[in-house]
């Protein structure tokens, strides 16, 4: 079975390379950028085609272009006539179904979206991050063998995922990962204000992060709660408020925040409801 590649930027550029380490065979890649086609050509030793020319070569076709260019590059494959029934079509964004598929679908392409839950901030990084990751799968169940036997070759594990999922299924992924690194950047300005060294900073509490994040994968999230909130500690919460009166954006992220943590608390059974009520009281 040979696979074809348009878009050569992170997550196709890793995806490709490790589906050739893992057996397959790549046709060749496709892209607009000619710079980043050459280098994934390169380390593929493959040549280089146009979508058209690439998608008559291949049996499985991945559109791994950026997100918004998902629905064009497929609307053009369609009115070329360069798809032939039965032909699989994988795009790989988090964000949009395999409707954007779809002008390939009604000419008799199997169109799935096929996504690693993973951040990609380099193709080495993400050749090193993709095996044994989760990987969401959505489309056309004509091909969910050939997305279940991509995934089990990485190493990874997978889940079916409704089509009208997908967008609150990625505004999960973007709080769980980006919004992450936000926080940590809130994290950070308190730390600056509070006059911790720069040179110490944030490398200081990553330990902490990253002793929370496995108390979470052992215990789950409920029992992986500490704090003040977890305790009801009304009086530290206070002077927390307190000391930050004077950065209002940083205190509406840790009030917000707090209120989620208050219905965590409660649920894990460290405080009582009067104890959640004055919590909330003091946090809005």
């Amino acid at each position: 079975m040979k696979l074809g590649f348009i878009g050569a930027g992170k997550v196709g550029s890793a995806m490709a390379i490790l589906l050739q380490q893992a057996g397959y065979e790549i046709a060749g890649v496709a892209s607009r950028s000619q710079i980043s086609a050459q280098k994934l050509a390169l380390r593929l030793r493959v040549p280089i085609f146009t979508p058209k020319e690439l998608a008559s070569k291949s049996d499985v076709l991945f559109i791994t272009t950026s997100d918004d260019a998902i629905a064009s590059v497929a609307a053009d494959l369609a009115e070329q006539r360069a798809i032939r029934p039965g032909q699989i079509m994988i795009h790989m964004s988090g964000a949009h179904s395999s409707s954007l598929l779809s002008p390939c679908a009604e000419i008799g392409a199997v169109a799935l979206s096929v996504h690693p839950i993973q951040s990609f901030a380099s193709v080495d990084r993400a050749i090193a991050l993709i095996p044994d990751s989760y990987f969401s799968i959505e489309g056309d169940e004509g091909g969910y063998d050939f997305a279940r036997e991509i995934v089990e070759k990485l190493k990874g594990k997978h889940f079916i995922l409704k089509s009208e999922s997908k967008v609150l299924y990625h505004a999960a992924a973007t709080t769980a990962s980006n919004y992450l690194v936000g926080l940590l950047s809130v994290t950070q300005e308190l730390l600056d204000v509070a006059g911790v060294p720069n040179d110490v900073g944030l490398q200081a509490f990553l330990p902490l992060v990253e002793g929370t994040l496995e108390n979470v994968r052992k215990l789950g999230i409920t029992e992986a709660l500490t704090g003040p909130i977890s305790r009801g500690d009304i009086s530290t919460v206070s002077k927390h408020l307190v000391a930050m009166k004077d950065l209002p954006q940083i205190l509406d992220v840790y009030k917000i925040l707090g209120f989620v943590t208050v219905d965590v608390a409660l649920k894990k059974g460290t405080i009582n409801e009067e104890q959640a009520d004055k919590l909330r009281t003091l946090l809005k």
